[in-house]
């Protein structure tokens, strides 16, 4: 297989290929993970083609896992993103900000002195809700957003952005549906117990979504691709649906699973879907 070609997934859903080569990249900088120092690199954007997408829609943008930092202007990752994404937007490499909508699968905070930490992430999801149709997405366990729940409440109904934790909104004709946070201890924020995770998934694949953003993915074993065993045991209940995740970095964007469902995976990676070329 050659380095432009692309690969395809031999599902029923929306997604059917993803370009190896990125179309465009980003360079940033993060914490070392040895504990010492920064460390330099790029985020990918990648090009997808879909099915169809509704009248007034040519792209659906999504991401996650943006834990680095503008190397020039010392800003969380997610600002120089939405601008970078903008001005391919204004050079005709990918659709109008004006027809595209973003999905935020979680975690948009970083520190340049150590690993980890928990910050707030509002002001990225304003920076894309400012330049785009509109944004959906769900939190991070590195996330926070406010500190008061007025805060929060003023963040979800901002003009743009619809913020999902256990919700389905309709956004130009797609059911989109999303759970916040990752299983864990659940005296820490945005954590679940696995059990009320599990129900919560249950509850929301009732609602037959066309696409459910989680924070934390599923694995795939067979394809030695990392993530929770017990969200996957939940979406093989679903059918013709794509999830959108992140938290655990995959050396490939999707996999798919039995009956149309498709995972697509985007920490620190950006991936455009647009409609194929009938």
């Amino acid at each position: 297989m050659s380095h432009d070609s692309l690969y395809h997934i031999r599902t029923k859903t929306a997604i059917t290929s993803i370009s190896e080569r990125p179309i465009h990249l980003i360079p940033f900088i993060s914490h070392s993970p040895s504990g010492v120092g920064i460390v330099h690199r790029v985020l990918p954007v990648l090009l997808a083609k879909v099915d169809s997408l509704p009248d007034g829609l040519e792209a659906i943008i999504a991401t996650s896992d943006l834990q680095g930092i503008d190397p020039t202007n010392h800003r969380l990752l997610g600002h120089l993103v939405s601008e970078e994404l903008e001005n391919l937007a204004e050079s005709g490499k990918i659709p109008s900000p004006q027809t595209t909508g973003v999905i935020l699968a979680g975690d948009f905070y970083a520190k340049i002195d150590k690993r980890g930490g928990v910050g707030d992430v509002r002001e990225v999801w304003q920076a894309f809700s400012r330049r785009f149709r509109w944004v959906a997405g769900v939190g991070g366990n590195h996330d926070s957003f406010g500190k008061t729940s007025q805060e929060m409440y003023t963040f979800e109904n901002g003009q743009g952005i619809h913020y999902l934790d256990g919700d389905v909104t309709c956004l130009d004709g797609i059911r989109i549906a999303g759970i916040s946070g990752i299983i864990g201890k659940t005296t820490k924020p945005f954590r679940r117990s696995e059990e009320d995770f599990r129900k919560l998934v249950q509850e929301l694949l009732n609602e037959s979504p066309d696409i459910l953003i989680l924070h934390e993915g599923p694995n795939d074993a067979e394809a030695r691709l990392i993530g929770n065993e017990s969200i996957r045991g939940e979406l093989t209940k679903g059918s013709n649906l794509l999830v959108i995740c992140g938290h655990s970095h995959w050396r490939v964007p999707m996999t798919a699973m039995s009956k149309g469902v498709q995972v697509l995976n985007v920490d620190t990676r950006v991936v455009v879907m647009t409609k194929m070329k009938s």
